[in-house]
């Protein structure tokens, strides 16, 4: 692999991978569990997203026949009505606690390593207001899905989903060079495959030693998540 120092771009995937959190669901979790508005949906949020719940593994079984990201979609809707300033203030709240608490060790140890100059570009397709916080506070560029709003307040409907699109999105926002020079790029997700083939330095975040096998091919090195 290439040295540090010989670093560009470090493109970074967010969720799984520079935290251990799936960041759509721990916003919204995090927006209604602090709001006193709306006690419905944020019921309906618990039944839809609690771990081994008939719903949840409902939604697995889906997702994995169909390959599409049904949960999330429906999740998403929950927001309709919901001032934009509101969700953007809770996702301040959720990235204070998601780099206090729930930094991916191995993934932080590799951008921060001494004497890399490589900067980080977050290509995620999780909601717009964590991962441009994330971005903010750790100095780097960002790319992410946006949700629609009008006149201030959510629709409950993507404007932009990133999911699959990632570097059409990073070419779009930063031009064609942003991803021309050494890339070190970072993944959890087995739809990063592309990406990380391409890239100069490839790594792949494991969460299970078994998800190796999905990654046979591609001449990453495997990071454990310890941390």
């Amino acid at each position: 692999m290439i040295p540090a120092h010989e670093i560009d771009v470090y493109l970074v995937d967010v969720c799984g991978t520079l935290v251990r959190d799936d960041t759509t669901l721990g916003l919204l979790r995090h927006h209604f569990a602090h709001t006193q508005k709306r006690p419905l949906r944020k019921i309906a949020f618990r039944l839809m997203t609690a771990r081994g719940s008939p719903a949840r593994l409902c939604f697995s079984a889906l997702e994995h026949m169909t390959g599409k990201h049904i949960l999330k979609r429906l999740v998403v809707k929950l927001l309709a009505g919901e001032p934009s300033e509101a969700f953007a203030q809770s996702a301040v709240r959720y990235c204070a606690y998601l780099l206090k608490e729930r930094r991916v060790a191995s993934v932080w140890r590799l951008i921060e390593q001494p004497g890399s100059r490589g900067r980080v570009l977050l290509a995620s397709a999780s909601l717009e207001p964590i991962v441009a916080c994330l971005a903010d506070k750790i100095g780097a560029r960002y790319v992410a899905s946006q949700l629609e709003q009008r006149g201030g307040v959510l629709t409950g409907r993507y404007a932009d989903d990133l999911t699959g699109c990632k570097e059409q999105a990073v070419v779009e926002k930063y031009g064609a060079d942003a991803l021309a020079g050494r890339v070190c790029a970072i993944s959890d997700n087995f739809s990063d495959r592309a990406l990380l083939e391409k890239a100069s330095s490839p790594y792949v975040v494991l969460h299970r030693k078994a998800h190796a096998r999905r990654w046979r091919g591609v001449a990453a090195i495997f990071l454990r998540v310890d941390g």
